[in-house]
């Protein structure tokens, strides 16, 4: 099982894209914690009761992520109440998910988590691979991605999660997403091709 991680904008997605074109089944922890944010939900519930009904958007009924990341990116206490409601439950339904798999004949699988060390999944899987992008690569992609977002809350998001410094000692591999996306395949496939390799060795 792998896990990847990295800082905002390093590319995780595209990374998992890759893998998951190499035949390894993805599990995805931003898409669960959209699935759990559905409206109505036992979770949206949650939210919506503890950062007040103006966190809904009165018209489709879902979480407005923008505004609610504008309240708990600027504010730790809120930040780590999030986290507490939601990182239990994405947790729980990566192993829901990891259980299936297991009962499946999966080639490899892959977790792509952006928190993986910070909650402690780095510990579940059998190698951690840390998306690295140069510092400006990063800033230029969170800007395009989020042009609403002052200097100020692109900086709080990135220091949200550990650096790439102290993720990067976690790391059994290192792709490094700052260019050209050949070049990341290709780093890919050699990652792929040697756990492939280590998992088909027999152990002596």
């Amino acid at each position: 099982m792998i896990g990847i991680t990295g800082v905002p904008c390093s590319g995780k997605t595209t990374v998992s894209n890759m893998f998951r074109e190499l035949g390894a089944e993805v599990i995805d922890a931003d898409l669960i914690g959209h699935q759990l944010l559905s409206p109505f939900t036992p979770t949206w519930q949650k939210i919506r009761q503890y950062f007040g009904p103006g966190i809904v958007d009165g018209n489709t009924g879902e979480i407005d992520r923008e505004k609610l990341g504008s309240m708990v990116f600027g504010d730790h206490m809120l930040l780590n109440k999030l986290n507490a409601l939601m990182h239990p439950l994405i947790i729980e339904e990566i192993r829901r998910k990891l259980e299936q798999l297991g009962q499946g004949e999966t080639r490899a699988a892959v977790l792509d988590v952006p928190l993986l060390i910070e909650v402690g999944l780095h510990e579940a899987v059998d190698a951690v691979i840390v998306v690295m992008v140069e510092s400006h690569v990063q800033l230029a992609r969170l800007r395009k991605k989020n042009p609403h977002l002052t200097d100020l809350e692109i900086d709080q998001r990135i220091r949200s999660q550990l650096s790439q410094d102290v993720k990067q000692e976690y790391a059994d591999f290192i792709i490094d997403n700052s260019g050209d996306l050949d070049k990341t395949r290709q780093q890919v496939y050699s990652i792929f091709q040697e756990l492939m390799k280590k998992q088909s060795t027999p152990q002596e």
